[in-house]
């Protein structure tokens, strides 16, 4: 599967990858507390790695990255719960567990069927 991401000069360090945001070209606090200083050592840093882009220079932007991901995550969270609903209804041996477990698999096997095609992996 092919993933394209489009990168952009990062806003926050100009594309440099070192962040000179804070007061006198120092590295701001946000950068120093994503380098895992101690707090103590946070103040007064020179050239720190930009936190918002990981040192690079470019950046995904936010609303590409959770439009790459929201899809997946939200059939992995559908398929789990209804398992769980099916499960449920199975263990408590409720009177439309068959319709249920219709319901259920139907939609279980159009995800699994979709997320694991050949044609999905392809485009």
């Amino acid at each position: 599967m092919e993933v394209v991401s489009n990168l952009y000069d990062c806003k926050h360090c100009a594309g440099s990858g070192t962040c000179a945001n804070g007061k006198d070209l120092e590295s701001c606090l946000a950068c120093a507390k994503r380098n895992e200083l101690p707090f103590w050592r946070q103040r007064g840093q020179f050239g720190l790695m930009c936190g918002s882009c990981g040192g690079i220079g470019k950046a995904e932007p936010l609303t590409e990255r959770m439009n790459k991901r929201i899809a997946p995550l939200l059939a992995i969270f559908l398929i789990i719960f209804l398992l769980a609903i099916v499960a449920l209804a199975a263990f408590l041996n409720n009177k439309h567990f068959s319709e249920l477990l219709a319901f259920g698999s139907a939609i279980i096997g159009s995800v699994s069927g979709y997320y694991f095609s050949s044609r999905h992996n392809r485009s």
